[in-house]
């Protein structure tokens, strides 16, 4: 064997191996953790039945029924939800939102765009069956916070409450009612508070 091809291809062996070596060492891709997987609570079909008292988001207050549908995104880090509720009165409350779990800040972020170009990002606390997001935000120039709360009466079903005001402490219902899962994903882990 000539000396020349030699140290070629012993050349060309040892850059193989170098090559292959980061391949067989790399770790895999995160998992979400305990706090992102108990974003399942969300993951389904929903049918909305709710209460608005007259005036609240420019309806005439009343009854109403709508639906919203979550699933899985980016790897089970994060949810992604359509939702569509009829005002009384007219009007439509047409949205997307999606939640995550920020491992940085140690809680849950949300961002929610309206068909009317309204968008509201948030954070959000679980403490057992009670998930808790708050909204700060402007309309017309004034602050403005939002308060959405929602209880978990049963895995498939919870009471929530929308309220607004100019501060903590004036905020008003702007909607209550119930949510209940009427279709779940063949993928969503049981849910343990």
């Amino acid at each position: 064997m000539h000396p020349c091809r030699t140290l070629i291809a012993s050349s060309l062996l040892l850059v193989s191996c170098a090559a292959v070596t980061p391949a067989q060492t790399s770790t895999a891709p995160p998992k979400p953790g305990p706090e992102a997987r108990k974003l399942a609570a969300f993951v389904g079909e929903w049918t909305i039945e709710g209460s608005l008292p007259a005036g609240a988001m420019g309806s005439s207050g009343g009854k109403t029924t709508g639906t919203a549908s979550c699933e899985w995104v980016s790897e089970k880090f994060g949810v992604f939800c359509r939702e569509n509720v009829p005002f009384p009165g007219g009007g439509d409350l047409t949205d997307v939102y999606m939640v995550a779990y920020d491992e940085t800040a140690k809680n849950y972020f949300f961002t929610q765009v309206s068909a009317g170009g309204v968008i509201w990002t948030g954070r959000g606390k679980v403490n057992g069956d009670t998930w808790v997001w708050m909204v700060d935000s402007t309309e017309d120039g004034k602050p403005i916070h939002f308060r959405f709360t929602e209880k978990f009466t049963s895995p498939d079903s919870y009471d929530f409450k929308n309220e607004v005001g100019e501060s903590a402490d004036s905020m008003k219902v702007m909607m209550d009612g119930k949510e209940t899962r009427t279709k779940t994903s063949a993928t969503r882990p049981a849910v343990k508070n």
